[in-house]
């Protein structure tokens, strides 16, 4: 049994630790556009170089190496997603870093004030729920908030990632 990655995988692998840099490049094109934008215009990038690496290749293909392949892009790209996110968004890190930056326990309250630079936790709230809108998950109408389709089909996607992790 040969346990060395196929030509495929070995692609995969490669175009993993590329993603990275690709991001970088994207970073200094202006045109990308904000942080999301980029981040799924270099997924697909890869997943196009993928493509044609598996179309490419030399020698015999095989569907369970295009298939490997594919779920190590597929996994690399989730943990990238999660590196990416703290640095472009950071949101949680920014917390961290308005508690740590008081130099003494803060309550709730004051916590969001530090966070929001002078906001309550209605600013903080607010601020949040525009992220939802922008991101097309929440629409509001006659002062109410309803999920969109996008933001059903996120929400039960994060209910099967918190079940099969054993979160939820």
């Amino acid at each position: 049994m040969n346990m060395l990655p196929g030509p495929a995988q070995a692609a995969a692998i490669g175009l993993s630790v590329a993603l990275p840099l690709l991001l970088l490049c994207y970073a200094r094109i202006a045109a990308t556009g904000g942080s999301g934008r980029r981040f799924r215009l270099g997924c697909l990038s890869i997943m196009v170089l993928y493509a044609i690496a598996c179309i490419a290749l030399p020698g015999e293909r095989h569907l369970a190496d295009m298939l490997g392949g594919l779920f190590l892009l597929a996994t690399a790209m989730m943990l990238w997603y999660i590196l990416f996110s703290l640095l472009a968004w950071g949101f949680t890190l920014t917390l961290l870093t308005a508690l740590v930056q008081a130099g003494h326990p803060l309550t709730l309250e004051q916590w969001a004030v530090a966070y929001m630079q002078g906001g309550d936790l209605g600013t903080f709230t607010h601020n949040r729920l525009k992220l939802l809108v922008r991101a097309g998950m929440v629409i509001t109408a006659d002062s109410k908030l309803a999920p969109t389709a996008k933001g059903l089909a996120v929400a039960r996607l994060v209910k099967l990632v918190r079940l099969s992790t054993g979160l939820g």
